[in-house]
């Protein structure tokens, strides 16, 4: 039996017996708390009789101890014995002072452990083993503080060089998992003295040279993946079927000068107004390796420095439209009444010749009087006066493009021209087509859907002409978020009873997902079509990846302006104001895309010019303040 004043362990632990109560042992748990315990819980390592807790003994022969207990030539044998004989063979006495020091000893792990409450000599073979790694875990804490030093040297003289990085390639990857958020602490960073954050950790990688300056980390903040999909392309259609031979149509894919992913082109046959897609779903099976990467990824990111595509590569180089002298497209012929509503939609497979135009160059054509062009104007006019007057919001801020070569950004202004006009209004009319042909097929599809906006009674949902930027930001700000999935809503931002996107396959899951549905309908299996729970499950799936991709795409964009001010010291530009406030403006800068607040003296004016200059610019934080220059 255990009675008051003996040194006991609990759970691993060495405590003080305190009193018996109820025929049980009441244990010391700390100054003021104390617990009624089983005996069989507890093991007697001395029985005192004790007031206090002991401090263990310094020292003791614990080597021989363990030779004494485990001779030469069992190197596989432990062996079990009592606190009593290990203190007696390790100090020569048995006292509360000498057993917790063996206690100790044994919790520590090496040649004694604790098993069931007493202490066990391990075996020769888990020594050595034991041994091994304390003499790994002393290398390693002598190889970390070795690499915090040379950090703090590198930090200070930015020399570091890929060779370095060769040579610490554990300690880099340690720091870098934690700039890139992929890990909430650092070894390394405590023991360089580095705060535990991604921004700390991104400085200090840039400042010692580890990461070029200009290093992009946010993508990979963001969760995107840095590299194409890795899987291979199948190299024929899945389904063997006809194809309606539209390669007699002139056919433009029209688009920016630099796109590389060519996957709508729109025609008119005298009757019909024609809208192809490229058609990664005759190759795509719903449920192979490809969609469900694409499903994850959500969409194609568009980062200045380069393009990081949904589907495989070759996807884009075999399907993009106007890319090969004959495309494959699911093409939507669609026949409008003299309002502009849709009457009839047909969807087929096709095959397609199509070439592709610059907006810039499709314009010319238009102007010189090109009759599929004129054609499809009158078309686009018909439409967005249709949906306008169903209540559709137009918004034109201007855009800029931003694209990075050898780490220099460049920054182009994207002029609203007539045919992207043409291009717009043909996409929302395949938009609405489909949903509608979906919808009165009863086949369970991906609706594109927004509330009613929230404006003004004073603030028009349109300009007649070219319209102040102060009103195109309040009619943005007044825009509810938009919504994808198999509930049918209407789009109310764009004037449409039914819509859906379908037109960018190659780019969108949702709209791959759409032509996964129609062409199902299209064969005949409407029974095989995924069912509305399954939709909703994939759109979720894919929201979730595409707002990452969103993310990485503004902080990329940010990041690119930031670097594009260091480089130019001194910089001034135009800022025009889009909302005054009291403290501050919100404003746009037209050369750069780019809207931020400035900081004012007094209230200022919408739609001001300002002549303002850059300051705080901090890329590890994506800080970038803007001030107005004095005396301007």
């Amino acid at each position: 039996m255990i009675h008051p004043g003996s040194l006991v362990l609990f759970k691993n632990k060495p405590v003080l017996v305190t009193s018996v109560s109820e025929g049980k042992p009441v244990i010391a748990l700390g100054e003021s708390e104390s617990k009624k315990v089983r005996e069989k819980d507890l093991s007697l390592l001395h029985p005192g009789p004790l007031s206090r807790m002991p401090s263990p003994r310094i020292g003791g022969d614990f080597d021989t101890a363990y030779e004494m207990l485990l001779p030469p030539g069992k190197e596989e044998e432990e062996a079990l014995t009592t606190w009593k004989d290990l203190s007696e063979l390790v100090f020569g006495e048995y006292l509360p002072d000498t057993v917790l020091a063996c206690l100790h000893r044994a919790l520590e792990g090496g040649a004694f452990k604790v098993v069931d409450g007493s202490p066990v000599a391990a075996a020769r073979t888990e020594l050595a083993q034991a041994k091994k790694r304390e003499g790994e875990r002393e290398k390693e804490t002598s190889e970390r503080i070795a690499f915090a030093a040379w950090l703090r040297s590198a930090v200070k003289t930015g020399s570091a060089s890929a060779q370095d990085r060769e040579c610490w390639p554990r300690y880099c990857a340690n720091l870098e998992k934690l700039a890139l958020g992929l890990a909430d602490t650092s070894t390394i960073a405590a023991e360089a003295g580095i705060k535990e954050t991604k921004e700390a950790a991104h400085k200090v990688l840039i400042d010692s040279g580890l990461w070029p300056p200009f290093y992009n980390p946010w993508p990979q903040r963001a969760g995107c993946t840095s590299k194409p999909p890795r899987l291979p392309f199948p190299l024929n259609p899945r389904i063997q079927e006809e194809r309606l031979d539209l390669r007699g149509q002139r056919s433009y894919a029209i688009d920016s000068a630099w796109s590389k992913d060519p996957d709508d082109a729109v025609a008119f046959d005298g009757e019909r107004i024609w809208v192809h897609i490229a058609d990664p779903s005759a190759f795509i099976a719903p449920n192979s390796e490809i969609d469900a990467e694409a499903m994850t990824r959500g969409a194609t990111l568009y980062i200045p420095e380069r393009i990081v595509p949904m589907l495989p590569l070759e996807a884009v180089e075999r399907l993009g439209l106007g890319l090969a002298e004959v495309s494959y497209a699911l093409s939507f012929g669609l026949k409008l009444d003299f309002e502009g509503s849709i009457i009839d939609t047909i969807i087929t497979p096709s095959f397609v010749q199509v070439e592709r135009l610059s907006y810039e160059e499709a314009d010319e054509r238009l102007q010189r009087g090109d009759e599929t062009l004129k054609a499809l104007e009158s078309a686009a006019a018909l439409r967005r006066t249709r949906r306008l007057s169903n209540g559709a919001v137009d918004i034109e801020l201007p855009e800029v493009s931003l694209t990075v070569e050898n780490d220099k950004p460049r920054f182009i202004p994207i002029s609203t021209t007539l045919s992207s006009v043409i291009v717009r209004e043909m996409m929302l009319l395949a938009g609405e087509g489909a949903a509608r042909w979906a919808w009165d097929r009863g086949l369970p599809f991906v609706y594109s859907s927004q509330e009613a906006p929230q404006l003004p009674d004073t603030l028009s949902r349109f300009d007649d002409g070219p319209g102040l930027l102060s009103v195109q930001y309040r009619r943005r700000k007044g825009m509810k978020a938009g919504s994808f999935g198999p509930e049918h809503f209407a789009h109310r931002g764009l004037g449409l009873s039914f819509y859906s996107q379908v037109t960018s396959p190659l780019r969108r899951y949702q709209d791959l997902l759409a032509h996964h549905q129609i062409r199902t309908a299209l064969s005949g299996g409407m029974d095989r079509a995924l069912p509305a729970d399954e939709l909703g499950r994939r759109c979720f799936l894919a929201g979730r990846g595409a707002a990452s991709t969103r993310q990485a795409e503004r902080d990329s964009r940010l990041h690119w302006t930031i670097c594009h001010l260091k480089l130019n010291p001194g910089w001034r530009g135009k800022a025009i104001v889009l909302d005054a406030r009291d403290q501050d403006a919100w404003t746009l800068v037209p050369e750069l895309g780019l809207e931020s607040p400035v900081r004012t003296r007094s209230k200022l004016e919408d739609n001001t010019e300002l002549l303002v200059t850059s300051f705080g610019l901090d890329l590890p934080g994506l800080g970038l303040g803007l001030e107005i220059v004095e005396g301007a």
